[in-house]
């Protein structure tokens, strides 16, 4: 079991960091496409995720490199295995990573020891390929059980699993504290497409696109509302981008176009998870700080 460990009074980022946001690049590609009944991956599914290990990766690799923005990629243990020159390409230009399951499985539907056994493979995926012990992890839609076994059997500095909160929290357990992260819904999986799945695929394919300008305009939006936001007190914007979908050219036009917006604001750095456990991490460290209370 595990608790909480509150702050004694509202956190607060390092001098000059008015609105940290954390760019998380899903590096997944193929791993999880919608299975048909008799047991196949539906063809469109498959191909069209597969675009983000063929081009849509390097595509948004070359886009944080053009704006020297560094950012956390959540990678599959089987991407890992699949495109090992991506995994490398993304280590050699900086950024973080993290572990994101092997093949993406829905963590939720597995009994612990399948998900033990399944985050075991992962993190000796990244150890044998690309010679990187793992500081974080991110869990495709977490089980119950999920925080516990991070925390059991793993030696995480931080997880990136949970949506419950707006501003990362400190949790102890069996010996040991991590550094929870909260996922969000800024997410392209949540403004760029509808996933039908478990519905069933259309004919013509397996998810519904908003446009390019629709995603720009709720991106903008966002990011409006936290940085009025951030003048009074701390906040966090983490923002999701699949490499099969944001990937594309028309949708990673909409990610080179908000970085730029974004820069122009005093007071907002773009990060990785590993900078933002160590900025937060100081408010537990320093005892001037803490949790966030209900009225926020």
């Amino acid at each position: 079991m595990w608790k909480e460990i509150p702050l004694q009074q509202p956190g607060r980022w390092p001098q000059g960091v008015r609105l940290p946001i954390i760019i998380s690049v899903h590096h997944q590609s193929e791993e999880a496409a919608v299975v048909l009944p008799d047991g196949q991956p539906d063809p469109f599914d498959y191909s069209e995720r597969q675009y983000g290990g063929r081009r849509g990766a390097w595509r948004l690799l070359e886009i944080l490199q053009r704006h020297d923005v560094r950012g956390t990629w959540i990678i599959c243990g089987a991407t890992v295995e699949k495109y090992p020159q991506i995994s490398l390409n993304v280590l050699r230009a900086g950024h973080a990573i993290a572990g994101h399951t092997y093949e993406h499985e829905m963590m939720c539907n597995y009994p612990p020891d399948q998900e033990l056994r399944l985050i075991r493979k992962t993190v000796s995926v990244f150890q044998d390929i690309l010679g990187v012990k793992l500081r974080g992890w991110r869990t495709c839609f977490a089980s119950h059980n999920t925080v516990d076994l991070l925390l059991e059997y793993f030696d995480f500095e931080w997880d990136a699993s949970i949506w419950n909160d707006d501003l990362p929290y400190m949790i102890e357990g069996y010996g040991r504290r991590l550094l929870e992260i909260p996922f969000s819904s800024y997410s392209d999986a949540a403004w760029a497409i509808q996933i039908t799945n478990p519905m069933p695929p259309t004919p013509y394919g397996t998810w519904h696109s908003n446009t390019p300008e629709f995603m720009l305009r709720t991106l903008k939006a966002q990011f409006d509302a936290l940085y009025e936001r951030s003048a009074e007190r701390a906040v966090l914007m983490p923002l999701t981008v699949h490499d099969f979908i944001v990937g594309r050219p028309s949708r990673s036009s909409v990610l080179d176009q908000f970085i730029a917006y974004a820069k122009e604001y005093e007071g907002v750095v773009f990060a990785t998870h590993d900078e933002v456990r160590n900025w937060w991490l100081g408010n537990y460290e320093s005892g001037e700080a803490v949790a966030q209370d209900g009225r926020n």
